[in-house]
């Protein structure tokens, strides 16, 4: 085989491998979907609805399952913590800054369906407050109709640990405690 004939059998190879190439489906939140957070307090319990959550979603898909996910970014501005409570609001707000709360994937596994039921272990980096450190979310998945997929479940953040000091009021009579847990309940279609 001669120089010219190996380099256009490489390119045909090439070529052929480019066409039967394709980008995996990308999925983002539907509306009704929701993200909050629950803490605790000396006072008492308290939650914070986010209201504005972006989030893309790269998943492979055979049939109805999801078998892969190869991206994952979700973003929450700090401005759409909604607590219900004025001061609350302002005492979060002002304690988490004015940076988004992110995750970004770096590596999931999707487990096998069982009666269009998965779990999914995502790692990647969550930055909250400026700090950026590896979490491990574990979510319950279903699959929907229409090509629609949900995932629920919760994750326990401890505030100290992205360098946010835990809201206080009332001259620090009122602390809300380190430890909250982020729940969500997410709808992902095209």
């Amino acid at each position: 085989m001669t120089a010219r004939s190996s380099f256009t059998a490489l390119v045909l190879v090439a070529l052929v491998g480019l066409a039967g190439w394709s980008a995996l489906p990308r999925y983002s939140f539907t509306s009704g979907s929701r993200v909050w957070v629950e803490g605790t307090s000396t006072v008492h319990d308290w939650e914070c609805e986010a209201e504005q959550v972006s989030a893309a979603l790269d998943a492979a898909v055979s049939g109805t399952a999801i078998t892969g996910i190869s991206g994952l970014t979700v973003t929450t501005p700090v401005a759409g913590l909604e607590c219900g409570n004025g001061t609350m609001n302002g005492k979060l707000r002002d304690a988490l800054g004015s940076a988004p709360i992110r995750f970004a994937l770096t590596n999931a596994r999707v487990g096998q369906p069982n009666n269009g039921r998965f779990l999914v272990e995502a790692t990647g980096q969550l930055t909250i407050h400026g700090t950026t450190r590896t979490q491990t979310v574990r979510a319950n998945g279903r699959v929907l109709s229409g090509g629609r997929f949900q995932f629920t479940g919760e994750v326990p953040v401890t505030m100290s640990q992205f360098g946010v000091d835990p809201p206080r009021a009332m001259a620090g009579a009122l602390r809300t405690g380190d430890r909250v847990t982020v729940k969500f309940d997410v709808t992902a279609a095209r």
